[in-house]
């Protein structure tokens, strides 16, 4: 459904070359799910990055986060659905592609939202990224 991006505060100085966000993620589940019922969905959420792009000097990298939910059934069958969700984080100063980027998951929170006489199907993950780049070599006059 939809991806929301937000500044993370650090606990000691900024590095060079490193975002940290706070990726939320508001899905909407395939079946409508009792908030208190011991069979809660379950996310997992993987991320890959595509090929980062120089415009003047930024490097723009697109993040695709793969978000895999299961929702458990009254049986004992579970209904998965797989989702990917694109956003875009841009890295001022630089003047040549990275040679690498790194993402690494520092933390993630994840449960129903909307709920409305004790039913939802709706889902949120709030994940905390920090996603770095290698700056390439400079380009020769």
């Amino acid at each position: 459904m939809a991806v929301y991006l937000s500044p993370v505060g650090l606990a000691t100085a900024a590095v060079a070359n490193s975002l940290n966000v706070l990726a939320t993620f508001k899905e909407k589940l395939c079946r409508t799910v009792c908030a208190t019922s011991t069979n809660q969905p379950r996310a997992t959420v993987t991320y890959r990055y595509e090929t980062p792009v120089l415009n003047g000097a930024t490097v723009f990298v697109p993040i695709v986060a793969t978000i895999t939910i299961v929702t458990p059934n009254c049986g004992c069958d579970a209904s998965t659905q797989v989702i990917n969700e694109r956003f875009v984080l841009a890295f001022f100063g630089q003047t040549a592609l990275p040679t690498a980027v790194t993402i690494t998951e520092e933390g993630e929170t994840q449960g129903l939202i909307k709920v409305v006489c004790g039913k939802s199907n709706c889902y949120m993950i709030n994940s905390g990224l920090t996603v770095t780049i290698t700056p390439g070599a400079t380009p020769a006059a």
